[in-house]
């Protein structure tokens, strides 16, 4: 297993470094995309949002309640090796912008592994963030809720 988890990082980071430069596409097969309003719907419902950026760029901020699965690592293979997760969850992947592929791959990886209810949030943190939804954000070296910065 560790050797396909490196199998699967690696092609990732090979897939990524040849699109680094592009824009991700509009839609994925097997996934749905979803606009912002859409996402907070799905939020709200209770879906896993799964931020497959860096964990540096997580720590800073993120959905609030969302989970850090790096595209670019083999830790992103747990989706595929696990027995343990449900395939009919709904999971919203997103990245911080259009301008990052990653979500759009990890979308199209996951509708192939057999998860029946993918989300595919093109927009990403950014405009959840400037749309005021709920995040977490690291301010000067402690975390903190928006809401709590608000009060």
């Amino acid at each position: 297993m560790k050797h396909f988890a490196k199998v699967v990082g690696s092609l990732a980071f090979l897939l990524c470094s040849v699109v680094a430069m592009a824009e991700a596409p509009e839609a994925v097969n097997g996934a749905e995309t979803v606009d912002l309003e859409q996402a907070k719907t799905l939020f709200d419902d209770g879906a896993v949002f799964i931020d497959v950026r860096d964990a540096q760029s997580w720590s800073l901020g993120h959905i609030q309640g969302s989970v850090n699965l790096d595209f670019n690592a083999s830790e992103f293979a747990v989706l595929y090796i696990s027995k343990e997760l449900d395939r009919s969850t709904p999971i919203v992947f997103y990245t911080s912008s259009p301008l990052n592929v990653s979500s759009a791959m990890a979308s199209y990886f996951a509708s192939n592994w057999g998860y029946s209810k993918v989300y595919y949030f093109r927009e990403g943190f950014y405009s959840w963030m400037a749309a005021d939804f709920p995040v977490e954000l690291k301010m000067a070296g402690r975390s903190v809720q928006v809401d709590s910065v608000i009060q």
